[in-house]
């Protein structure tokens, strides 16, 4: 009985629109992870459809996407404000420091330094923690809004959905940090090497300028291409309309979603977002630049004019990558691991997946 029944509901999503009748064929376990020509990839273009979707469902669930935005920035910004304020404490420090030259500190000073860098210190930790308990769930929520989105459905009570399956999400979350923070290692070794290499004549010999930018744009190649394919990992977990799974299981479903020719198609998606909040930042960096210059009412006017115009660049960059990733996830995912047809058909033709 059971099996006639998932017979039966793989019939029925076989004659949604834009799935042909050819996948009832294949149970949902193998649509899964079967790659190739049964997924999305095998209909040639994938950022083109994925940005007209998001276009589409920008303008059609801009409200919610604003807020999901704003909540956001609100739940950031003690992490931003705590690491603005560990910024001036260390800048104090260094120009203490260097005020002294080689003259080491006193006591008094030394005390003061402390003072200086513990809270700093502490306060950063605080805002990971937070970040990574708070802020990470609030994201993956987000991702769902900006999928559901493009089904047409979404509603601002998504932003809970990573609260919901909070273990899994957390999980997920770890993961991809791990990964990612195996990149800013490496990074961080670079600037080292850096460093050592300045103050080495045989080193720099062999670590030039030249060198350290190819082993940069080597590393930034790999976090952009591992991004794209994990991205999907953390609105996998929280979705609330496919079934449950741990955060370990929905990496590795990213990774099989984002297998063949879809995974240059997530990174040609991360590009356009990446291009698109640099185009939408810029105004303000320069108005910024432009009122750090200038002196008296000039400079107020210009500050605010400066975030006048970053808070509307920020808007514009954050509410469309909601949508943009959330076509993206929903153009892969509807034929690996189908579910109920989007509400609103103006949205859903740009969907892409597979067309009859």
């Amino acid at each position: 009985m059971i099996l006639c029944a998932r017979s039966a509901q793989v019939r029925s999503v076989a004659r949604w629109r834009g799935y042909p009748a050819a996948m009832s064929q294949l149970p949902a376990a193998n649509r899964m992870q079967t790659g190739g020509s049964s997924g999305p990839e095998a209909n040639g273009a994938f950022v083109g459809p994925v940005i007209l979707t998001a276009l589409a469902a920008w303008r059609a669930r801009m409200g919610v996407l604003t807020a999901a935005v704003v909540v956001l920035a609100l739940a950031n910004a003690p992490t931003q404000l705590a690491q603005w304020d560990a910024s001036q404490r260390m800048e104090q420090a260094s120009a203490r420091s260097e005020a002294r030259g080689e003259r080491s500190p006193d006591p008094e000073e030394a005390v003061r330094d402390l003072e200086a860098i513990g809270p700093a210190c502490c306060n950063l930790c605080g805002a990971t923690l937070l970040g990574f308990f708070l802020v990470l769930p609030l994201t993956a929520g987000a991702t769902v809004l900006g999928a559901r989105t493009v089904r047409g459905n979404a509603r601002f009570a998504d932003m809970t959905c990573g609260f919901r399956r909070y273990v899994p999400t957390l999980g997920a979350a770890l993961v991809t940090l791990l990964i990612g923070g195996g990149a800013a290692m490496a990074v961080g070794l670079i600037n080292s090497m850096a460093l050592i290499g300045s103050a080495s004549r045989a080193i720099s010999g062999i670590v030039t300028p030249g060198v350290l930018l190819v082993i940069g744009a080597l590393i930034m190649s790999i976090t952009l291409w591992l991004t794209a394919r994990l991205w999907f990992a953390i609105v996998r977990v929280a979705d609330p309309e496919r079934p449950r799974i741990g955060g370990m299981a929905s990496v590795t479903l990213s990774w099989q979603w984002t297998d063949g020719t879809v995974q240059m198609g997530m990174v040609g998606v991360v590009l356009v977002a990446m291009a698109v909040a640099i185009a939408a930042l810029l105004p303000g960096w320069l108005a910024w630049s432009a009122a750090a210059s200038a002196t008296g009412s000039a400079k107020s006017a210009g500050i605010a004019i400066a975030v006048l115009l970053m808070s509307i660049g920020g808007w514009f960059a954050g509410t469309f990558a909601l949508a943009l990733f959330g076509a993206a996830y929903e153009r892969v995912a509807k034929v690996r691991e189908p579910i109920a047809p989007p509400v609103h058909d103006s949205i859903a033709p740009h969907s892409g997946g597979m067309v009859g």
